[in-house]
């Protein structure tokens, strides 16, 4: 016996009336709104720094022109700003395809065009839906177009630091450089199960800078990769182009998981020698190196608690060779007094290049610590980007409604999933810069100049929630778009945009 799907017409009432408070009308209105006004300070700022159109020119776009309509440029300021915004559902631009903002953020036309109806076939009407921005995910997973997006993280570094500080490159840079999980779910190429994370993921590695809140890149790895796999053949890529075009000097910070000899040896023999300090693991022999310093440090702590508190830490030189180690090599025992609920001491190593004189034993750990800068960094990469990597190997079985005529061959999962995390940093590092402008405008005028995040600590979910999730009317009048904030949003935007207009001209891409 079977059942019968019976269908009930509701009639929906013309409002809805919470029943705290009957006096309250939520209705609907034909009116053009949006809640991410703040997409239009994304725009300006893309435009400030010529990212996009760099990025078109080195772009190879295998779509037929007499088939396009949205052009590459267009693609990429959807994805970019979907990102910025938080939108990292795949179909988050089909919810959003008519949203006011993000029509005039993204669109090449001029004046209120972007929101009138198209006038040809070909004019982009809203924006790009979700297969679309998959062909531009297809297209970014070619290896000449990852080399472009790649590029193009290292050139926003650049951008920050002739637009933002006003110099042809800096003194020197400290280059961070770490691993983290993306978790995934599913059947993903390269996706597994890594043992340290207790998860299923990849485990990309990351490099950037702490002094700019700055990721110069990030290279997706199987998630089973060991953290220093491939670490010496790209942080060679990177040092190369970093003290090419953005510093003189390069200092390349690090933890335990990195300081194999093959990467000592590289920095160490490079025509311009690069200096680093990294944490090493505790091995056995230099355990019975420093048990002397342990043991005497325990004497005093037990003799002056107090006094041995207030000193903080202490450290050792210590000079140590492993055994599959080409030669000697400084190394910095550095003692901490116990916590309060603690009996004994903590003690790691530092291992580095650096001369005694030129860096003593205290100056190396502050610029250690400072790492953790860049760790709290990569934490508000990944809470605020929530980076989605989850390309498929199904092949289209449609385009524009109809059965296509050849079956595409499936995409590289891999590749396109390294084309998406590019962006993401892409997306990051832009959000970066308006955050730095962000931070200057509420300085004081007579406060000095800094760089980077040593003006501030505010997150970038701090400017997503201030800056840019702006609810905003958007209204057109005699061929001008008039887009209405509330005031206190109006205060922070003025800043933003006067602080702006303060840096002059726009930089230049060579």
């Amino acid at each position: 016996m079977g059942e019968t799907e019976t269908h009930i017409d509701v009639e929906q009432d013309e409002f809805i009336r919470p029943t705290f408070n009957r006096s309250i009308r939520v209705e609907a209105r034909p009116e053009r709104l949006s809640a991410d006004a703040g997409v239009l300070m994304m725009r300006e700022v893309m435009e400030r720094t010529g990212l996009i159109d760099w990025i078109d020119a080195g772009f190879d776009d295998l779509r037929r022109a007499n088939q396009v309509t949205h052009s590459l440029p267009e693609l990429l300021r959807t994805q970019l700003i979907l990102l910025a915004q938080g939108w990292t559902c795949a179909d988050a631009a089909d919810h959003l395809r008519d949203d006011p903002a993000f029509r005039l953020s993204v669109s090449d036309r001029r004046q209120d065009v972007p929101l009138r109806p198209p006038s040809t076939p070909h004019t982009a009407d809203g924006l790009a839906s979700q297969p679309t921005l998959s062909r531009l995910l297809a297209a970014a997973a070619e290896p000449g177009n990852l080399a472009v997006l790649k590029e193009a993280n290292l050139r926003c570094a650049q951008q920050h630091c002739r637009w933002l500080d006003g110099r042809q490159r800096y003194a020197r840079i400290t280059l961070d450089v770490d691993s983290l999980p993306v978790l995934v779910h599913g059947q993903q190429s390269g996706a597994l199960y890594n043992g340290y994370y207790h998860a299923t993921c990849y485990h990309p590695l990351v490099l950037g800078s702490a002094d700019l809140g700055h990721i110069f890149g990030a290279i997706l790895r199987p998630g089973n990769a060991h953290t220093a796999d491939g670490a010496r053949t790209d942080l060679r890529q990177y040092l190369d182009w970093i003290e090419t075009h953005l510093a003189w000097e390069v200092t390349v910070r690090g933890d335990a998981g990195f300081p194999a000899d093959d990467l000592l040896c590289l920095l160490e023999q490079r025509l311009r020698p690069v200096s680093y300090v990294f944490r090493i693991r505790n091995y056995k022999p230099l355990q019975q190196l420093a048990q002397p310093y342990v043991q005497r440090y325990l004497q005093d702590l037990g003799q002056r608690p107090e006094q041995m508190r207030q000193q903080g830490f202490r450290t050792h030189e210590l000079g140590y060779q492993a055994k599959d180690w080409k030669q000697r090599r400084r190394v910095v025992l550095v003692i901490v007094p116990p916590e309060e609920e603690e009996l004994l001491p903590r003690s790691f190593y530092l291992i580095t290049n650096f001369d005694t004189r030129a860096m003593p034993a205290a100056e190396l750990l502050a610029l250690y610590r400072q790492r953790g800068t860049y760790e709290q960094q990569l934490g508000d990469f990944m809470h605020t980007l929530t980076p989605h990597l989850s390309s498929t190997t199904r092949p289209q079985s449609h385009y524009r409604g109809q059965t296509p005529r050849q079956r595409q061959v499936a995409r590289d999962v891999f590749n396109t999933n390294q084309a998406m995390l590019s962006l993401n940093v892409l997306a990051h590092n832009l959000l970066n810069l308006g955050r730095c402008i962000a931070e200057r405008a509420q300085t004081k005028p007579g406060r000095p100049k800094t760089h980077g995040r040593q003006s501030a600590a505010m997150s970038l979910r701090t400017v997503r929630q201030r800056y840019l999730k702006v609810p905003a009317r958007v209204t057109l009048h005699s061929r001008r778009v008039w887009i209405s904030i509330a005031p206190a949003a109006a205060v922070l935007w003025h800043n933003w945009w006067d602080y702006l207009q303060r840096l002059g001209s726009l930089p230049m891409i060579d």
